[in-house]
């Protein structure tokens, strides 16, 4: 049952849903999906495919729906950005984070991160497929409706 009491985490959660997919806003798209909704559909295609080619498809899911929960503290940072930046800090923040954020839980959590960054496990690399495949899809719609420059984001990591 929800309580009145402040969550952090919740907060975070709901933080999500606010937090546009900055990359998006290089080709003009003034209200972009926001990280919620990307990784909802991560999470959905990746059950999907995880379960038609016989693998662990709860794990996949969860792999899905928390590969990005932690930027809604850090953002969504595009990858020319993140490019230039510190990737040993920025690992280190993240990892405080997943700490701060999923407390008794962050050792589960950051394993299973962990995992999909390394792609040591077939469910991990179906969903860093599945992301990828996430952002083509969804350049596709938005140069259906005029965003030419959509199709920067149909090519290799796209960002």
């Amino acid at each position: 049952m929800p309580s009145a009491a402040p969550d952090p985490w919740l907060d975070d959660l709901f933080a999500l849903k606010r937090t546009p997919r900055s990359g998006w806003f290089r080709i003009g798209v003034p209200q972009p999906e926001s990280v919620a909704e990307h990784s909802y559909a991560v999470g959905l295609l990746a059950w999907r495919a995880a379960r038609a080619a016989g693998l662990n498809a709860e794990r996949a899911l969860l792999m899905g729906l928390l590969h990005d929960f932690h930027e809604a503290r850090l953002g969504d940072i595009p990858s020319p950005v993140k490019a230039r930046l510190d990737a040993a800090g920025l690992a280190a923040a993240e990892t405080a984070l997943i700490a701060e954020q999923w407390g008794d839980w962050a050792p589960e959590v950051a394993a299973l991160l962990a995992e999909l960054a390394a792609g040591a496990s077939a469910e991990a690399e179906l969903v860093h497929a599945w992301d990828g495949a996430e952002r083509r899809e969804q350049a596709r719609r938005y140069l259906a409706e005029g965003y030419r420059e959509a199709a920067v984001f149909l090519e290799g990591d796209g960002e």
